[in-house]
C-alpha cells in the first residue's frame, strides 16, 4: 500500500498539552519539507477546551467520532459540532480521505510510550512492531469493538493509523521528556511509511507482545455513592505489570484491602488516571496475548 495523506492531532483533551505544544512546533520548523512527498495536515483538536485547560466543554471529543453521532446534526455541545468539522476535515467516516492518522495524547498513568490501536490491519501491527523496536518503552495496546462504525475514537476516522498516549505526566504541562519522546515516535512512523512506500518492507519481530483491553475496573464507594478508596500502594504506576488473584488493588478509608480476585492474570493500563476519576474508573484490564505480525489478531 502507498501512504500520501496523514493527518497529526494534538489537544483532542485540552488540558494534555504536550500534542498542542509539538503541533506548533511542527509548524514552526517547516516539518512538511523534512518529510518530502508525505501531505501532512497539523491539526489542534479541541482548540476551546485547550484555551480552558480542560479536558472537553461539554462532551469527550475522544468519544464523539461514532458514524451515528457524526451523521445525527441534532446532537448538541461544542464536541458534537467539533468532531463534525474534524471528520470533514480529514477524513469523512464514509468516505475516507486521509491514508493515516496519529492522534496525540497525554496521562497521568504510568504507560511509558502506548500505540493505541483500534483496528487490528496488519499494516498497524506491523507499523506498531517497527515504533517498539526503536523506543524502548514502548507497549501496543489494542481496543476491540463490534462495531468498527461505531467505534468513538478519533482515530476510527481512518483504518491506518494510531493514537499515542505518553506518559506519566500532569495535565496542563508540558515536560521535555514526554514531549520528546512523543516528538520521536512521530518519527519513527513516519520513517516507517516512507520505507514501505519506497517499496522496503521493514524488519519487524514475526511476533510482538499486544495488550487487549478486556475491561474497566472502578472504584469502590460508599453509601452516599462517593469514592471510598484509593489504589494500593503495591498497583500504582505497575502499568502493563502482572496483576494476579490476591494481589490488592485498594486501600478503603476505612482502611481495608480490597485485593484482585479474578482467576487469569490480566495486565492493568491507565491505574489512577485523573482523566477517568469522573467516570469513577480506577484502571482498565488487559490480555497479554502474543501477536503474529504477518497474520494480525491471532496468538502466534
Amino acid at each position: 500500500m502507498n501512504i500520501k495523506n496523514i493527518a497529526i492531532v494534538g489537544g483532542t483533551h485540552g488540558n494534555e498539552y504536550t500534542g498542542v505544544y509539538l503541533i506548533r512546533k511542527l509548524r514552526i520548523n517547516q516539518f512538511q519539507e523534512k518529510w518530502n512527498g508525505l501531505n501532512i495536515d497539523l491539526l489542534i483538536g479541541n482548540p476551546k477546551a485547550y484555551e480552558k485547560c480542560v479536558r472537553f466543554i461539554d462532551h469527550d471529543l475522544n468519544r464523539s467520532f461514532g458514524k451515528k453521532d457524526l451523521t445525527d446534526f441534532e446532537l448538541p455541545g461544542y464536541e458534537a459540532n467539533r468532531a463534525k468539522v474534524i471528520s470533514q476535515k480529514i477524513d469523512p467516516k464514509d468516505s475516507p480521505k486521509t491514508d493515516f492518522i496519529i492522534d496525540l495524547h497525554t496521562t497521568c498513568a504510568n504507560m511509558g510510550v502506548s500505540i493505541i490501536l483500534v483496528n487490528d490491519n496488519i499494516y498497524n501491527f506491523k507499523m506498531a512492531s517497527y515504533i517498539k523496536s526503536k523506543i524502548p518503552n514502548c507497549h501496543i495496546y489494542y481496543i476491540p469493538t463490534e462495531s468498527y462504525a461505531e467505534h468513538h475514537f478519533l482515530n476510527t476516522l481512518s483504518p491506518y493509523g494510531f493514537a499515542l498516549e505518553v506518559g506519566p505526566i500532569p495535565n496542563g504541562i508540558v515536560r521535555h521528556d514526554i514531549f520528546n519522546q512523543t516528538s520521536n515516535t512521530i518519527d519513527v512512523a513516519l520513517e516507517f511509511i516512507n520505507m514501505t512506500n519506497s517499496g522496503e518492507n521493514p524488519e519487524v519481530d514475526n511476533a510482538i507482545e499486544v495488550f487487549i483491553h478486556r475491561k474497566t475496573v472502578e472504584f469502590p464507594k460508599d453509601k452516599e455513592g462517593n469514592i471510598n478508596a484509593i489504589i494500593h500502594e503495591n498497583l500504582q504506576d505497575k502499568d502493563y505489570q502482572p496483576l494476579k488473584k490476591g494481589d490488592p488493588i485498594f486501600s478503603t478509608l476505612e482502611g481495608e484491602i480490597v485485593t484482585f480476585e479474578e482467576d487469569e492474570i490480566l495486565h492493568p493500563v491507565f491505574i489512577n488516571a485523573a482523566a477517568y476519576y469522573y467516570k469513577n474508573i480506577a484502571f482498565s484490564l488487559t490480555e497479554k496475548v502474543s501477536v503474529d505480525t504477518k497474520k494480525g489478531l491471532t496468538k502466534a
